[in-house]
């Protein structure tokens, strides 16, 4: 048997490398999953700048993340004194807007938060 030409083995060598290499990295981009996180926003009235720091902040935050796919936010659910509303689409922070309406009952946001295996609750005050 002849010994192969070493450019040959070279070019192969390269070319099985980099096919390696991007099979690694679509595993681990399909395979690995970032961790998700419902968010549940009480929208009961608030001062704005307090709702800009309390609320929107945190989740401009969250939602940076998971435009990097280090956090990825599943459903988002807003929470008042009257009705809860899962919305059909992430909102970005623009679009969380003003508060208004009353607080929802502490048992609402309980009930809310073992629905989900992992919430973060963002909310304008103590109540």
């Amino acid at each position: 048997m002849a010994p192969q030409n070493p450019t040959k083995r070279l070019l192969s060598t390269l070319g099985l490398g980099w096919l390696a290499f991007g099979g690694l990295g679509l595993g681990l981009r399909y395979g690995v999953q970032v961790p998700e996180v419902t968010v549940i926003i009480d929208q009961s009235y608030c001062p704005p700048a307090q709702w800009q720091t309390a609320v929107v902040k945190p989740y401009s935050d969250l939602y940076d993340k998971s435009q990097a796919n280090q956090r990825k936010i599943a459903q988002v659910v807003v929470v008042t004194d009257i009705e809860q509303t899962t919305l059909a689409t992430i909102p970005t922070p623009d679009d969380l807007g003003k508060p208004f309406g009353q607080a929802p009952s502490l048992e609402t946001l309980t009930t809310l938060q073992q629905q989900f295996s992992e919430t973060v609750v963002l909310k304008c005050g103590p109540h």
